[in-house]
Parts: C-alpha cells; structure tokens; sequence
C-alpha cells in the first residue's frame, strides 16, 4: 500500500513473519543469557548510560560485562567500587583497634594514676572523633553513590 512519502507500507492482510535480531557478528542467536537485577536506582543510571551511549539497555549492559570480563584483569574493571569499599572498611577496622587501644590506655592511666594534660587528652579524642565522622561520611557516599 503505497504511503505519502513514497514508500510502501505492508498489508495487514498479508501476515508478516517476525524477523530474528541478530548481532552482525554472530552467525546464530547466543544461547547463554544472564539476567541481572537492579533497584530503581540502579536501573536509572543504567538506564541513562545506555541512552547516552545510544545503544539498548540489554546490548550496554553486554557490552560493558564483555569489556570488563575481556580486561587484562577482569576483576580490576569491576572491582575498583568493592575495592574501595573494602579499604574503607579496613580504614574502619582499624579505628576500632583505635578505640581498644584507647581503652587500654584509660584502663592503665586510671589504675596508675599519671594521666597528661587534659588538652592533650581532648585533643587526642577530637581526632579520633574526626577521624570516625569522616570515615563514616565516606563509606555512606560510596555505598549511595553504587
């Protein structure tokens, strides 16, 4: 049927044949598929990226497991985000020692009797306080920001 433009326009009376999608690359359809889930923020940004890559949701999210799974070190590609979380929470681990630390300090100050300066001591505290505010600040904006 013959539209405004010029072209043609199939029949609704001619029943049409669904049409396999294909990559080019690939002489058949892949077998193996993997179906990952997403919270409706992650989706979002997914989402995004796809569109700003202009490719399809399923083809981008293919596309940058192949890449990462292709790297020179696969687990690099991906690990960077838990690699960082990880040294966080060492960072986290060891503040914990920290305040052990400083448990045992007050334990042995209190039974002997020789404590500093209290500017000294609230100076040592603030730090540590600090310390533990920034620590926190950090691990909550890297696992908001996955």
């Amino acid at each position: 049927m013959p539209t405004e433009g010029g072209g043609t326009e199939p029949s609704s009376n001619v029943p049409q044949k669904p049409v396999e999608r294909r990559r080019l690359r690939d002489e058949k359809l892949r077998e193996h598929r993997s179906h990952p889930r997403y919270n409706d923020a992650e989706f979002a940004l997914v989402k995004n990226a796809a569109a700003l890559s202009k490719m399809a949701l399923g083809g981008y999210v293919a596309e940058c497991s192949l890449a990462a799974a292709r790297s020179d070190d696969p687990t690099a590609a991906v690990a960077d985000y838990r690699a960082m979380i990880k040294a966080l929470m060492a960072a986290n681990g060891k503040l914990g020692h920290i305040g052990g630390n400083l448990n045992q300090l007050t334990h042995h100050l209190n039974k002997d009797g020789a404590w500093p300066h209290p500017a000294t001591v609230q100076r040592l505290l603030d730090h540590v306080d600090a310390t533990v505010a920034e620590l926190d600040a950090a691990i909550a904006q890297v696992a908001e920001g996955r």
